[in-house]
Formats: C-alpha cells, sequence, structure tokens
C-alpha cells in the first residue's frame, strides 16, 4: 500500500496515468534552451540503445532516455516538458502503444522514484504568501502561546501534511474553509477560475476527489484517486512539484525546513529533526529536535536548539555577540524557573558564543 503522502503526488503529477521519464544527463544544453515548462510535443522514437534507453527525436534534437516497456522504435509519443532544469524531465501524455494497467501503475511508482531522487528546486519551505506569523500591532506586546500557536499553523498551512488534514476534514475535525487555505487548493482555485468562471465550485470539486482518494485499499486505489482527480478539469500548476518534492524528502528523512517572517522584517529560519535511536528497534521511535536561527537588532545572530528526550527538554543558545552571550547567561536562572512553572523538566542548558557566516 502506498503511504498517504504519495496519494498526492500522484493525483499532482498523474494526468491520466503518465510516467514521469528524464533525458539523459548529457542531453545537448540547446535542447533545454529550446524547451519550456508545459509546452507539449512529439516525440519520434528513433531506435532502442539498450535494454529500456531509446533515442528519441524531439524538437530537432536526439535525446537519451528510459521508456515505458510498451515503447518500440518507430513510435511516436506525445510529451509535455516538466523541467529543464538540473535535467530535462517529461511526462507521456500519450503513444501509439497506450500502457496496459500494470504498466501504468509500475510507471507511477517509477516517476515517484525519478521525482523523489530529481535535486530539490527548494530545500526550505516558505511561508505560504510572504506574510508574517504575527502582525506589526503584536509585536509589542507578543503572547510566547500565541506565537507557538501562530508557528505551528504556519507549518500546518504548507502544504507538508495536506493528505493528513484531508483525512481530518473527512472526519469532520476540519473545516472546507481552513483544507482551502493550504497551497494545494489556492492553486487548484486559481486554475479552475483561468479554465472557467461557471466551472463547478472548487469545494465541490475537492470533495469529489477527496472521498475517492481517502478510500482505503492498495495502490490502484491511489491511481483511482489519481485519476479522478485529473478527470476533474483541473490543471495542475506546475509550482507544486517543489511541493510534492519537500513532501517525499520530508516522509523519507523526517526532517523539514521552514523560512518566514515571524513579525514583519523579522525572519527566521525553523528546522525540525526526528532521528532514529542508537540500539533501538522500533522505526517509529526517534528523538526530535528544532532549532530556531534569528538574526535580531539587539541581540544579534543568535541560535536556539531543542532536544526532546524521555527524560525532558534540552537546551542550547549560541550567539554571535560576547554581550548576547553574557545576558543569556546572567538569564538562565530565570528561564529554568519559567520551565519547571511550566512543567517542562530542563535537564540541560547550555550557552556558548558562536561564529556565524
Amino acid at each position: 500500500m502506498l503511504p498517504a503522502n504519495l496519494i498526492s503526488a500522484l493525483q499532482v503529477l498523474t494526468r491520466s496515468d503518465r510516467p514521469l521519464i528524464s533525458a539523459s544527463k548529457d542531453a545537448p544544453q540547446s535542447a533545454a534552451q529550446q524547451l519550456q515548462v508545459g509546452q507539449r510535443l512529439q516525440g519520434q522514437v528513433q531506435s532502442e540503445v539498450s535494454q529500456g534507453l531509446f533515442k528519441v527525436q524531439v524538437a530537432g534534437s536526439s535525446l537519451q532516455m528510459r521508456l515505458p516497456g510498451n515503447i518500440k522504435g518507430g513510435d511516436t509519443i506525445e510529451l509535455e516538458v516538466v523541467t529543464v532544469q538540473p535535467r530535462i524531465t517529461f511526462s507521456i501524455a500519450a503513444s501509439t502503444n497506450p500502457l496496459p494497467t500494470a504498466d501504468k501503475i509500475s510507471s507511477s511508482a517509477r516517476m515517484l522514484s525519478d521525482l523523489a531522487n530529481l535535486p530539490m528546486e527548494r530545500p526550505v519551505v516558505q511561508q505560504a504568501g510572504g506574510k508574517a506569523v504575527f502582525a506589526a500591532e503584536q509585536v509589542q506586546q507578543m503572547d510566547t502561546k500565541q506565537l507557538a500557536g501562530s508557528l505551528r499553523d504556519a507549518i500546518g498551512k504548507s502544504g507538508l501534511f495536506y493528505e493528513s488534514h484531508q483525512a481530518q476534514w473527512v472526519r469532520g475535525e476540519r473545516s472546507t474553509g481552513q483544507l482551502l487555505e493550504e497551497p494545494q487548493n489556492q492553486l487548484m482555485k486559481m486554475n479552475a477560475g483561468a479554465l472557467s468562471g461557471e466551472n463547478q465550485s472548487v469545494k465541490s470539486q475537492l470533495a469529489e476527489s477527496n472521498s475517492a482518494q481517502l478510500t482505503k485499499g492498495s495502490a490502484d486505489t491511489a491511481l483511482l484517486a489519481a485519476k479522478n482527480a485529473a478527470d476533474s478539469g483541473l490543471s495542475v500548476n506546475k509550482q507544486l512539484l517543489p511541493l510534492v518534492q519537500q513532501q517525499l524528502h520530508t516522509l523519507e528523512n523526517h526532517h523539514l525546513a521552514w523560512s518566514g517572517q515571524v513579525w514583519p522584517k523579522q525572519e527566521m529560519l525553523w528546522e525540525i529533526k526526528g532521528e532514529q535511536q542508537p540500539n533501538s528497534y522500533d522505526p517509529d521511535s526517534r528523538q526530535w529536535s528544532t532549532e530556531l536561527e534569528l538574526s535580531l537588532p539587539n541581540l544579534g545572530d543568535v541560535r536556539a536548539r531543542l532536544v526532546l528526550t524521555p527524560k525532558g527538554l534540552q537546551m542550547s543558545l549560541r550567539a554571535a555577540e560576547t554581550g548576547t552571550v553574557d545576558l543569556f547567561t546572567q538569564s538562565a536562572p530565570n528561564l529554568r524557573m519559567s520551565m519547571a512553572e511550566a512543567n517542562i523538566a530542563l535537564t540541560s542548558l547550555a550557552v556558548e558564543k558562536a561564529e556565524y557566516e
């Protein structure tokens, strides 16, 4: 059974179960310069270079690419450009030899594998809309609990956890309005509006595709969900490709990085990691840590790292300015007291000076 997070990748990238194929690394640079993302063109399969590797004539250039097993020399295939950098990548929109059902499933699996192996276009998740987590008038009277909740919402609305939020939506635990705030639906709404102002509402289209793709079952069910999404008439915005890559990366590595403004003109980099514990036989047993990096107007460059352990919280504070290190050291007893009042066991606290580039 496919992990739930991969259903989104199928929905976004699999249009009528298209496989994703890449040109060889040594493809002529002139070929990339002639192509544009979203462009459709025909390819003439010339000959098979080796098992599964074919020479294909595309837009006046001869490219080598691995094609599904049903393709043979002399076939004509209709291609859509997915990426041109760092490697030319196409999806097969149609061919003179349609894929049998079994090959469609394996092609989709290969597509996800290829996508996961492509270099990350944007390794850091950006705050949606470039808006600050806190408005300007809130900064002077900042409530730390409210800040924590706002940061949680920023991650929650990033689109990385879209599938789990869909499941909550089906169970009535999340409203349609909340789901529509996430990037996947913002882009779907834009595309649907561009196609026709008279189309069925985004809400009803979302309900139909979600009901299909949240049905429990095997990989066939996931592919059916993807096909239903494609048949709904919503075009796929290529801006979703980096987001799907980030989903695959987060699923595989248990690591995400977020960047945005916590309040106007104050940028922050935030990382969350889950690391497998040594000598642990439980694959779901992980030690979670989070790290914040800011450049503050009065304190300078500051980095805070928090590690959650069964015994409590480990914290380390690093600053580039000597005065900031001294201030952190003097304030350490108050920090310990505040943690104790919040019933958080602070098992270790380290303050040190660090150099930043």
